[in-house]
């Protein structure tokens, strides 16, 4: 006979999430924030910014040289934040899988997907956290890299978590451009071969080479629209354009800017109900660097103090998400898995950086 227990364990939870390619679907996050494990609540990394280097100094033979004063830094401190959230199974639903004992019965596969589709909701929300954490960062709210993350009011846990990574506004004054008058949407009007010269002018400027271009498919189509993108095309191939495809619009922008474009289509449900966009509309983040930070991960409760508890049933996925399944006696009898993680991007790339508001909103 099949036991319940092999269906909710915490290591099948995992196994399966691991296995199943479905729900796999790559975020772009990790590609510039990469996962990273650490113990304690803190998270401490170095902000520098190199710049360009300086000449050295001519001397005299025999004579003491000067010392140069070493470039400065600033120590950035964070704590991670806390996700937690659960699923039960209760004994109406413990009813139901019954039918599993008989192994020729029609409900097995559908019974068996739907658990495990359940639990992979909540690894997936886990993940989803992460990355809106990420690409709140790189879309910026006004210019200001802010992570704010909560339900608001009318939940159990109103509070909304705010973090900071500019207290200063430095990064607002010189990393954030909000175009006006012509705005990309106006196709026939709009300069976004200028204002990405402007911007990637500014980064090479402080030492940085621009290589990407993160956007969405609605700020892509600005492009594809775009006169000054159908101009560029007519010179380059020297004819006639009548109707522009994305693939031209792509290869014209990446021609006279440098940039490889990185579109990000990814939805998510927010706190409220509401889909959203990982990476919203109308902002163009430059990126002039391969790796920008590091996504940490801590050690929840679970992981440090259930795991190996005989009464709790705890496994790790991917040694960052902890997955507890507690069964309970009752009555009534009832099975809770729960998922949690503790999470929170470093920044270091910060200046390496640079967002463009392209509707000015």
């Amino acid at each position: 006979m099949l036991q319940i227990t092999d269906i909710f364990s915490a290591r099948a939870v995992a196994l399966n999430r691991t296995e199943n390619p479905s729900n796999r679907e790559a975020f772009v996050g990790p590609v510039f924030f990469p996962n990273k494990k650490k113990n304690g609540r803190s998270v401490k990394w170095l902000k520098t910014h190199k710049g360009l280097n300086a000449i050295l100094m001519p001397s005299s033979l025999d004579a003491i040289p000067m010392i140069r004063t070493r470039e400065g830094f600033v120590e950035e401190e964070q704590t991670m934040l806390f996700f937690r959230e659960s699923m039960q199974v209760k004994e109406e639903d413990m009813m139901k899988i019954q039918d599993v004992q008989d192994s020729n019965s029609p409900y097995v596969q559908e019974i068996l997907e739907s658990i495990y589709d359940d639990t992979n909701k909540l690894l997936d929300a886990a993940e989803i956290a992460a990355e809106v954490m990420r690409m709140q960062l790189l879309a910026t709210q006004e210019g200001k890299p802010i992570i704010t993350i909560g339900t608001g009011k009318g939940s159990s846990d109103n509070i909304i978590r705010t973090i900071n990574y500019d207290p200063d506004g430095t990064y607002a004054s010189k990393h954030y451009m909000k175009v006006t008058g012509n705005t990309w949407d106006k196709a026939d009007q709009a300069k976004p071969l200028n204002d990405i010269q402007e911007a990637t002018t500014y980064l090479k400027s402080i030492g940085v080479i621009p290589r990407f271009a993160l956007m969405n498919s609605v700020t892509l189509n600005y492009l594809v629209a775009s006169e000054q993108i159908k101009n560029a095309v007519i010179t380059s191939s020297g004819r006639t354009v009548d109707f522009m495809d994305e693939n031209s619009a792509i290869s014209a922008f990446e021609r006279m800017t440098g940039l490889r474009v990185v579109r990000y289509d990814k939805m998510y449900v927010d706190f409220d109900g509401t889909e959203k966009k990982f990476f919203p509309d109308n902002k163009v983040t430059i990126i002039g660097s391969n790796i920008l930070g590091n996504t940490y991960y801590g050690v929840t409760p679970e992981e440090r103090t259930l795991l190996g508890n005989p009464n709790v049933d705890v496994s790790m996925y991917d040694g960052r998400i902890a997955v507890a399944v507690k069964t309970e006696a009752g009555p009534p009898v009832s099975v809770l898995t729960s998922v949690s993680q503790m999470v929170i991007p470093s920044y270091e790339g910060l200046d390496s950086t640079y967002v463009i508001d392209v509707k000015g909103e």
